[in-house]
């Protein structure tokens, strides 16, 4: 712990310079003195931490290393090993069938989410599946073809939808 190591000679002048004309004459060697015993206390203190941390700091920094070791052993298992375990104890049926299960709940989920819509608005659900019974899906327009008399909106589809039913009756 040397705290001058990174102090030059010139630095050190400009200190005792300051020091001179802060503290002064009369007092700048009482001030040295007392800086050069808090030094030394400090580094005492210093060395007698490190010699009675000493040995319970080692063990610290073993044990750490012993851990860190461990960890990366375990990190370090092959993926083959895993994937002979999975094969070994034939789990590759029993995963596929799994997932199955699980695209049938994501199915069952999607009618629930269906039903609970048409719980909350049937006549909506009821005008919706009406409209895609009587109404063919919109195809792809080929290219060249005049498309003039197909109707553009829903309020011509719904004319023309009640034009059909008045000439049925």
């Amino acid at each position: 712990m040397n705290i001058f190591s990174n102090i030059g000679i010139t630095e050190l002048l400009l200190i005792f310079l300051l020091a001179l004309l802060v503290v002064g004459p009369e007092r700048l060697p009482e001030m040295a003195r007392k800086l050069g015993k808090l030094l030394r206390d400090a580094r005492q203190a210093y060395e007698n931490l490190t010699r009675d941390l000493g040995p319970e700091l080692a063990s610290l920094q073993k044990t750490t290393q012993e851990l860190r070791e461990s960890v990366e052993s375990v990190r370090s298992i092959p993926q083959d090993a895993v994937k002979s375990v999975v094969k070994s104890a034939e789990l590759d049926e029993t995963i596929a069938e799994l997932k199955s299960v699980k695209d049938d709940f994501g199915q069952i989920g999607q009618t629930l989410d269906d039903a609970g819509k048409a719980i909350k608005d049937p006549v909506g659900t009821a005008a919706r599946a009406a409209k895609s019974t009587v109404l063919p899906a919109k195809p792809t327009e080929p290219e060249g073809e005049d498309v003039a008399d197909t109707p553009e909106s829903e309020a011509e589809i719904a004319d023309v939808t009640q034009a059909e039913q008045g000439d049925e009756q």
